[in-house]
């Protein structure tokens, strides 16, 4: 199921130092409205929420704040592990916790703090659990196949089950993809919202919303007590938080001068955050980690992680050979979205083409199903027909014979992001495609001989790619996918802090009354955002949302 993306303006030009775009905290010299709680929760996405909700069950009282004019969400998997759900459909995530601990610290180069992944993995499961509590007629399907009934709008799957995963061995692959996601189609705001009235419902909660926090107040000890606010209409707020403040501020990619400083490398990754501001700019603009740092906290410093995960064409980034636009072969192609997207980054032309030939539906089920990557396919007559679930694209792993066809006739783009809608080209023969590509002929001929005949030795003696997903180019029609920059989702990097969601000083202590979660939380991911677990983002930011509210309740 497609999303309407309307995009919003960013901030800065990426062109401002670092004294430049923290700046200085803002001066206000009245307050028109006095406030006080037991909480201040600064957002209100996913983590806000999930804030709010667990600080009122601990008998708090709160105060959210949201710089939008409503609750945000986007986009819906989550990857938990040991939640009801997924042990309904049979999968006993609690089993590979130690192997996704040991993939993830490896992919990330041991930058995050592995006490909050440890955290996250012994939490995130009974944090879906009570997610879902708020929404119990939720409809949740059985195999990720099954047709959506008629009349449901909202629903839960499980992803890619059942499929060639269910005999998948993740430590077999360079960068594993552990299949323990569910997901929300076509979004997770239905349950979001459920979640925020089951707060109103259980407690005082008051929220306003167009009304950003500007400015974090520091009492005796630096403790944090309380934040001012100004709303888009100037008036100014003043609340006080008895026992703790939340921050929930989501990240800065919409501000292009804190993105390029810690990312220079995505000038030519576009941007497409949903949330939006009322005057139109893109809302997750690094308001929380500025704030944040005006008073002592620190920015994490490991390399940060923006998420840029290339989708690919028809065939997402399944492992097919690739080219570059010297019609030369550079890389092992078996890897995630993320590690393409790396490749494209530092290629001539940020371009490549992945070729594949008519003998496909037979290879998928040699591919891995790491995130982005095609591994399935189902018949075109039974989507039609609705047969089957008639919403899955090459972004749930998923394709069809039709959909390959559309993309290389030009009349498809599919799934948010490009999933699926990536240029696609069709040739009869090897010599017409190298051709309708633009590549260098002999180079390109060339380049794919060597590929027929390193499959023909069943070993890739050039760039070592598994010879199980190594397939010749010999049967026509020819296809070639255009892969350019992919979107930048989000950028998830953000203020140090500790395992119980705890802010932390430039010393590393935690800043008393200070707690952060979302993609203002620093020391969860870092260099890229790995598909070690396709979803971790959101289960963390609901896992440690959640823990963010009962410690601020809490006081701890």
């Amino acid at each position: 199921m497609e999303m309407e993306l309307k995009l919003g303006k960013p901030k800065g030009t990426g062109s401002r130092s670092y004294e430049e775009w923290l700046g200085k905290a803002p001066e206000f010299d009245h307050i028109d409205v006095e406030l006080e709680a037991d909480v201040v929760v600064c957002g209100g996405g996913l983590s806000g929420v999930a804030a709010t909700r667990a600080a009122v069950e601990q008998g708090a009282s709160v105060i959210q704040f949201e710089k939008t004019e409503k609750l945000q969400s986007r986009f819906g998997d989550f990857g938990s592990i040991g939640s009801m759900v997924a042990e309904r459909w049979g999968r006993k995530g609690k089993d590979l916790k130690q192997g996704i601990m040991k993939h993830f610290m490896k992919e990330t180069s041991y930058w995050p703090r592995q006490r909050i992944l440890k955290y996250w993995l012994d939490n995130s499961g009974p944090a879906l659990d009570w997610y879902l509590e708020a929404k119990p007629d939720l409809y949740i399907l059985a195999r990720t196949t099954d047709p959506i009934p008629e009349g449901v709008k909202v629903w839960l799957q499980p992803a890619r089950y059942p499929g060639p995963m269910e005999k998948y061995d993740p430590d077999s692959d360079n960068y594993p993809s552990y299949q323990i996601t569910v997901q929300f189609r076509p979004t997770h705001e239905t349950v979001l919202l459920a979640n925020y009235r089951l707060a109103c419902e259980k407690g005082n909660v008051h929220t306003l919303f167009k009304t950003p926090v500007r400015k974090l107040i520091t009492g005796g000890n630096g403790r944090v007590i309380g934040v001012i606010a100004q709303g888009y209409d100037g008036k100014v707020y003043k609340a006080m938080a008895g026992r703790g403040v939340v921050l929930a501020t989501g990240d800065y990619s919409g501000n292009l001068d804190i993105l390029y400083y810690y990312c220079p490398w995505l000038r030519n990754n576009p941007n497409i955050y949903t949330a939006i501001d009322p005057e139109g700019y893109l809302a997750d603009t690094g308001d929380g980690h500025r704030m944040g740092i005006w008073i002592g906290a620190r920015m994490e410093r490991g390399p940060h992680a923006p998420n840029v995960h290339n989708m690919g064409g028809p065939l997402g980034v399944a492992p097919y050979l690739q080219l570059d636009l010297n019609g030369e072969r550079f890389m092992n192609e078996d890897v995630s979205g993320q590690q393409i997207e790396n490749q494209l980054a530092v290629l001539p032309g940020n371009t490549s083409w992945q070729i594949f030939d008519s003998a496909w539906p037979d290879q998928l089920k040699h591919m891995s199903p790491g995130h982005g990557c095609v591994c399935m396919w189902i018949d075109d007559e039974d989507v039609t027909a609705r047969r089957v679930n008639h919403t899955l694209a090459p972004n749930d792993g998923y394709t069809t014979p039709g959909t390959v066809e559309k993309a290389a006739s030009g009349k498809y783009a599919g799934g948010d992001g490009g999933a699926g809608g990536a240029p696609t080209i069709k040739s009869d023969t090897i010599e017409g495609l190298v051709e309708k590509m633009g590549l260098p002929r002999e180079k390109a001929i060339a380049s794919i001989r060597r590929y027929n005949e390193l499959t023909g030795k069943g070993n890739d003696e050039d760039f070592g790619k598994t010879a199980s997903r190594m397939f010749p180019l010999e049967n026509p029609p020819f296809y070639a996918c255009k892969l350019t920059p992919a979107p930048l989702l989000v950028s998830m990097s953000g203020l140090e802090s500790d395992h119980h969601s705890r802010c932390l000083n430039s010393e590393g202590y935690p800043i008393p009354g200070l707690y952060v979660c979302g993609n203002v939380q620093g020391g969860r991911f870092s260099i890229e955002y790995p598909i070690t677990v396709p979803g971790m983002s959101h289960s963390m930011a609901l896992t440690f949302g959640r823990l963010a509210g009962m410690n601020a309740a809490k006081g701890y």
